[in-house]
């Protein structure tokens, strides 16, 4: 009876007494900005945090072009980063080995954004929609 009575002011005290800030700070500050700090950094992880940032702040007033291009943007940074690819440019280039199990769930990921995109590549651009024919085959071989 103790330990569950332990339990339950510990719980209260970390809701209570620590919660979760209601104005906590976003990475950025709209949809727009998200893209600027991603195409600001070659850090994959990086763009990837942005990119997921900039799909969640998107608004109906931004493009849906805008949105497509960005889904392909993330896309590729998982699937670089996923390669082993970090993007780190110093004075050693970075790269990294995965475990096959995480370069598989990153695959999935990007192939999720792949098929969003898939439904309304008719907004993508000649290059973009290239990319995006790239990026689909390079999927496909790993399955």
């Amino acid at each position: 009876m103790k330990k569950i009575i332990l339990f339950i002011v510990f719980f209260c005290n970390v809701f209570f007494l620590y919660p979760k800030e209601q104005n906590a700070k976003s990475i950025c500050s709209s949809f727009t900005d998200c893209l600027v700090k991603a195409e600001g950094t070659d850090i994959h992880r990086k763009k990837i945090m942005f990119f997921d940032e900039a799909i969640l702040q998107h608004r109906s007033a931004d493009k849906e072009s805008s949105k497509i291009e960005t889904l392909l943007k993330r896309a590729n940074s998982i699937i670089k980063e996923a390669n082993g690819d970090s993007g780190y440019r110093g004075d050693v280039i970075l790269k990294v080995t995965h475990k096959p199990e995480y370069k598989k769930a990153q695959f999935a990921k990007a192939k999720d954004d792949l098929e969003q995109i898939d439904l309304k590549k008719n907004l993508l651009s000649e290059e973009s929609l290239k990319l995006f024919l790239e990026l689909k085959s390079e999927i496909e071989k790993a399955e």
